[in-house]
Order: C-alpha cells, then sequence, then structure tokens
C-alpha cells in the first residue's frame, strides 16, 4: 500500500509514533498502549461502504481473488497498513455471516427482526480470533518473524498454531494450570506448536510472555496476543460484515462479551474511523458484557466511576482494585473460560469504546450464562460454555 501508516500511543500526554515495521507491544517511553493510525489523506478511501459488496462473490483465485475472498482482507482500504499484497497471510477466515435470532428475540420479548447474532464460529479455527490473527501474522511476515507466541485458555492458541503453520513459523503457546479448553490445545498440538505450561492463570501467562517479547529480544518472540494491536486491526472487520448485512446501516446497540477487551476496543476503532472518513452517519451504542466471576470492567465503571476522560485515565483507580485483588489473592473463576480475565490489558480503550459509543457495561453470572451447546438448538448455533457471555447480554444492557 503506502507508508501512510504509522503507530502512536493513545496516552494524550505522549503521542510517540513509531514506525509500523518497529515491533512493539507497547510505547517505549511512557508504556501505554498503541494504536494503528493512517495519514487518510495520502490513501485511496472508497466514497461509499458499498464499495466493497462486489468481493463477496469472488472465487478465491489470485492474488487480488484471495484477499477478496477473506472477510477480513475484503476490506483492507480501511486497514492499509501493509507493504505490499505478498505480505497478507489468509486463510480465507472472516467468511461469516449475521443470522436474524428471532426466535431468541422472541424468548426475550422483542420483536421479529430486531436480534442479530454475529456467528463467528464459521471461521476456520473456529473462533473470531482469526479475524485478528490474519492481520497480526501480515505484521509478523513484514518484519520478518520467525517465532510467535501468546497466553491463551485455549481459542488464541488454536489459531495462532494455524496462522503459525500456514505462514511456516514456530508457534508457541503459554497456558495456565488446568485453564485451558482441551478440545482447542488440541488444534495447537496438531498444528505443531510448543505449549508451555506455568503455574497460573492467563494473566500469569500474559505477564510472562510480555517480559520475554520485551526484555529477551534475542529470542525474537513476536507477541499475538491482543495487546498487540495489529491483532485489533482485523477484529475492526467483524463490524464492517455487521454493517454490510445490514445494507450498511448502523445497529442501535452492539452486544459483545468482555475479557481482554480486544473485540470491543477494536470495534469502538472501528466505528470512529467510519465516522471520520464520513462513511456511516450513526453510531451504535455499545455493551460489554462481562461474567461476574471476572467483572473488573464492571466494577472500575460501574462502582469506581473510571471514564476515558479524553485518554486521562485514572490509574489511581486501576492500581488500588488490582492491589486488592493481590492482597486477597483474587483469582477469575467462570464458566465462561475464554473471559476468565482480571487484568485485561485493552482496558484504556475499552473505556475509549465506551465513550465514543455511549456505552455500558453489565455483568452476567454463571447461573444465567446457558450451559450446554443444546442451549444453542432453537438459534441453529452450536454454542460453547466457554464463550457464550453474550446471550444474557440484551437482557442485562436494556436493565
Amino acid at each position: 500500500m503506502t507508508n501512510a501508516a504509522y503507530q502512536q500511543c493513545i496516552n494524550p500526554a505522549c503521542r510517540s509514533t513509531y514506525d509500523v515495521g518497529d515491533v512493539k507491544v507497547a510505547c517505549t517511553k511512557c508504556g501505554s498502549l498503541l494504536d494503528i493510525l493512517y495519514d487518510w489523506s495520502r490513501l485511496s478511501v472508497p466514497k461509499s461502504l458499498g464499495f466493497f459488496e462486489h468481493r463477496w462473490a469472488t472465487k478465491g483465485t489470485g492474488i487480488q481473488g484471495r484477499l477478496d475472498f477473506s472477510g477480513v482482507w475484503r476490506f483492507r482500504e480501511l486497514m492499509p497498513f501493509y507493504r505490499t499484497d505478498a505480505d497478507i497471510v489468509t486463510i480465507g477466515e472472516g467468511r461469516t455471516q449475521l443470522q436474524q435470532a428471532d426466535l431468541l428475540a422472541k424468548r426475550m420479548g422483542m420483536k421479529p427482526g430486531k436480534l442479530h447474532l454475529q456467528y463467528e464460529g464459521l471461521n476456520p479455527s473456529g473462533s473470531f480470533k482469526d479475524n485478528g490473527m490474519t492481520a497480526a501474522f501480515t505484521h509478523a511476515r513484514m518484519v520478518g518473524a520467525h517465532k510467535v507466541a501468546c497466553a491463551s485458555t485455549g481459542n488464541t492458541s488454536a489459531s495462532l498454531a494455524m496462522f503459525a503453520s500456514l505462514a511456516e513459523m514456530q508457534g508457541i503457546v503459554f497456558i495456565g494450570t488446568g485453564k485451558i479448553s482441551f478440545g482447542k490445545l488440541s488444534q495447537a498440538l496438531d498444528y505443531g506448536a510448543l505449549t508451555l505450561q506455568i503455574k497460573g492463570d492467563f494473566d500469569d501467562c500474559l505477564r510472562r510472555i510480555r517480559q520475554i517479547a520485551v526484555d529477551v529480544p534475542k529470542m525474537g518472540i513476536y507477541l499475538m496476543n491482543s495487546v498487540n494491536p495489529f491483532r485489533l486491526e482485523g477484529q475492526k472487520s467483524i463490524m464492517y460484515r455487521v454493517l454490510e448485512a445490514l445494507n450498511w446501516e448502523s445497529p442501535d446497540w452492539v452486544i459483545v462479551p468482555g475479557g481482554n477487551m480486544g473485540n470491543c476496543s477494536a470495534f469502538g476503532k472501528a466505528f470512529m474511523e467510519l465516522k471520520e472518513l464520513g462513511l456511516i452517519q450513526k453510531v451504535p451504542r455499545l455493551a460489554i458484557i462481562n461474567a461476574s466471576g471476572a467483572n473488573t470492567l464492571h466494577h472500575l465503571v460501574n462502582k469506581d466511576g473510571l471514564k476515558w476522560n479524553g485518554g486521562n485515565v485514572d490509574k489511581k483507580k486501576i492500581g488500588n482494585l488490582y492491589a486488592a485483588m493481590d492482597e486477597s489473592n483474587y483469582r477469575p473463576h467462570t464458566v465462561a473460560s475464554a473471559i476468565e480475565i482480571s487484568r485485561p490489558v485493552n482496558l484504556p480503550k475499552a473505556l475509549r469504546a465506551l465513550d465514543f459509543m455511549n456505552g455500558v457495561v453489565r455483568e452476567v453470572t454463571d447461573e444465567e450464562n446457558p450451559r450446554t451447546p443444546r442451549d444453542g438448538r432453537p438459534l441453529g448455533l452450536w454454542l460453547r460454555t466457554r464463550q457464550r457471555r453474550q446471550r444474557g447480554g440484551p437482557a442485562e444492557a436494556a436493565r
């Protein structure tokens, strides 16, 4: 594409910038999260979102065909950080659909046609993570990475291992003690990922792998968790597909589970950019659903009053809560293990998304969470307990 993309610190008091060819997991100067930003004046931006419609029917042959076939890269003009088409690592991810959930709507007292589910289980690895991994692996290829790693409770490991095999890179997965879906672990092992178990939970694993990636650069570890801003670029495409299915009209609400806060952060950034470019008029509201046993965002927003505040986030409130967790030896606990996270790395970006989208945070108990796959039968979906938190979300968001 062009050199109009760059990385920038989200801290308004810093705003340090870095080349897209740099490998960063945080701002070198202040330690804050990074965004991937674009100088849109130097880029060819479609005049309307309808520009993308013709790509859905591609046969997927040839370089351009392969990119059009991907439900992520067919929107590549909205994530133009790569330098050539040859950089892009794709396996046909993102061929997912928005489903009108009238039976679920009826159960909840809603009118037909008013509730839709974006079913990301149709991705190649069976998880929404493929949307972000295709973008992060594209960047990894750009910078010449050979070893990629993640902390995982399941989905991230399977997606990373699949893309690592495709890109001919060594995948490395850190898992906590008894804290991973065995089905997903088997995927990672089948794809040849090196799996390391450490004492602790997901938060402990992520701290360890971040430390290795930053403090031991000679190991050449490229971090693939959602603290990597390129992951979130790919996950923006989930919202593009939702808009596409709704004839490019924004929904009233977007409801999403909150674990490490990667999806909600990506969704907020997607709508911020679309609004800036004049490609949408209406911005939907956002509801982030926490598990009550892993409700850090709910606690900080609804009990402590934490806000984005123009990027000047009150870090003292966050520090106080984390200190209390440490003092009481608190560990997150929920049957929805994919969001069993007490220290979400994308917390500031989630606050930004809530601010821009006039959002709310709610929590759902394990008792309110569907317990078995057969709970999804009337919806035509296979629902796994570890990720179903959004099923209780519409009712909670309405409270």
